[in-house]
C-alpha cells in the first residue's frame, strides 16, 4: 500500500512544471558510494568515465584529503551518522551481531533524529520515480541499537511537500560483486603502483572502474530528478563514500586507500554559501567523515549538541581533531 501511495504522489507532484519553493532551511541530500576510493575523473583517474560527478565537482567544492574514521562500512557509518567515533559508543566491531548491539549512550543520537527535531523530513531513499531507473539500497549497517524509526520515509515523493528534508541515497556500487557492464579494456587500465601486473588483477581493477562508472550514471539520474522536481536550488548535495575501495591493502585495512574517499559538496543557489565556498574550488584541508554531522547541522542552522566529537568544517575556523566528549554506559 505504501509503495502504491508513493507512486500516486509522484504522479501528482513530479515533473518539470513543479516550481521551486523558497524555504527557511536548505534541503540536504547525501549520495553515498559503497567501497569507493578516489577513482573519479575529477580526482585524476585517467581511465574511469564519471561526467556527472565531475560536473558536480565543477559546480561545487572538491575535497582532496577527506578520510573516513574506519576502513569498513559499519564502524564508519556508525560514526558519520552520530558525529561520534565508533569506539566511543561501543560500535567499533564489524559487524556487530544484533543481539550484541548496545544502545546509544545518553546525549548521543542519530543525525536524522536531530534533523527531525528542527522540522526536517528524513529519508533513507529506496523508491524513486521510474525515470531514475533504479532503487536505493536503504543501507544503514550501524553497530548500535536506537529508539524509534531512524527515518520518516524511504520514498522520493515524500520529499516534494515543501518541507526541508535530510535524505540519503545509498548506492550499491562499487561494492563487490562488480555487476556493471564491462566497458574498459583490462589491458589498457592503469594499475595502482603496488598491485601486481597480472591479467587477473587487471580484469578485477577494470571491473571496479566499470562499477564506478555505473555509480556515476546513477548519481546523474538522481541529480537530474532533483532538478526536474524543482529541488536543485534549495538542496545541498553531498557526495562521499563509506570507506575506501575493496582491494588488497584497501578496505578493512588502515592503509591510505582504505580510508581516503572522495567528498564533493555543491551549495544551492537559494542559500548563501559559507565564506570561500566557490564553484570549482579544490579544498586540500585534512578532514574526517566524523565532521559531516556537525557540518550539516550548522548548514541547517540547527543546535550543535555538546555530545558530538566531530567539528563543523564550514562556517568558521577548523582544526582536525575532536571534542573530548565523555559518555557513560
Amino acid at each position: 500500500m505504501m509503495k502504491t501511495f508513493c507512486f500516486f504522489l509522484l504522479g501528482l507532484m513530479s515533473g518539470s512544471s513543479l516550481m521551486a519553493v523558497t524555504q527557511a532551511r536548505p534541503n540536504i541530500l547525501w549520495m553515498i558510494g559503497d567501497d569507493l576510493g578516489t577513482e573519479l575523473g575529477c580526482y585524476g583517474n585517467p581511465d574511469v568515465h564519471t561526467p556527472h560527478l565531475d560536473r558536480l565537482a565543477a559546480e561545487g567544492v572538491r575535497y582532496t584529503h577527506f578520510y573516513t574514521t574506519a576502513p569498513v562500512c559499519s564502524s564508519s557509518r556508525s560514526a558519520f551518522m552520530t558525529g561520534m567515533y565508533a569506539q566511543a559508543i561501543h560500535a567499533g566491531d564489524h559487524p556487530t551481531a544484533e543481539a550484541d548491539k548496545q544502545p546509544l549512550p545518553t546525549g548521543v543520537r542519530l543525525l536524522s533524529h536531530r534533523f527531525r527535531d528542527v522540522g526536517y523530513v528524513t529519508s533513507n531513499l529506496v523508491e524513486f520515480p521510474a525515470a531514475v531507473g533504479f532503487n536505493g539500497t536503504g543501507k544503514t549497517h550501524w553497530n548500535f541499537s536506537y529508539d524509534g524509526e531512524a527515518f520518516d520515509t524511504k520514498c522520493w515523493a515524500d520529499l516534494l511537500g515543501g518541507k526541508p528534508f535530510f535524505a540519503q541515497i545509498n548506492f550499491t556500487e562499487p561494492h563487490r560483486l562488480f555487476r556493471a557492464p564491462h566497458r574498459l579494456d583490462p589491458a589498457k587500465v592503469t594499475l595502482p603502483p603496488f598491485y601486481p601486473d597480472h591479467p587477473v588483477v587487471r580484469a578485477d581493477w577494470a571491473a571496479y572502474l566499470d562499477d564506478v562508472g555505473q555509480l556515476d550514471r546513477k548519481a546523474g539520474a538522481v541529480l537530474a530528478q532533483l532538478k526536474t522536481d524543482g529541488l536543485e536550488d534549495n538542496t545541498i548535495v553531498v557526495f562521499f563514500s563509506d570507506n575506501g575501495r575493496c582491494h588488497i591493502r584497501d578496505k578493512q585495512f588502515c592503509y591510505e586507500e582504505g580510508l581516503h574517499v572522495p567528498l564533493i559538496i555543491r551549495w544551492p543557489k537559494n542559500f548563501p554559501a559559507p565564506a570561500g565556498f566557490t564553484p570549482g574550488r579544490v579544498d586540500d584541508r585534512l578532514l574526517a567523515a566524523i565532521d559531516l554531522a556537525p557540518t550539516m547541522l550548522a548548514a541547517a542552522g540547527a543546535p550543535m549538541p555538546p555530545a558530538m566529537q566531530g567539528r563543523a568544517f564550514q562556517f568558521g575556523p577548523y582544526v582536525i581533531g575532536f571534542h573530548p566528549v565523555f559518555v557513560n554506559f
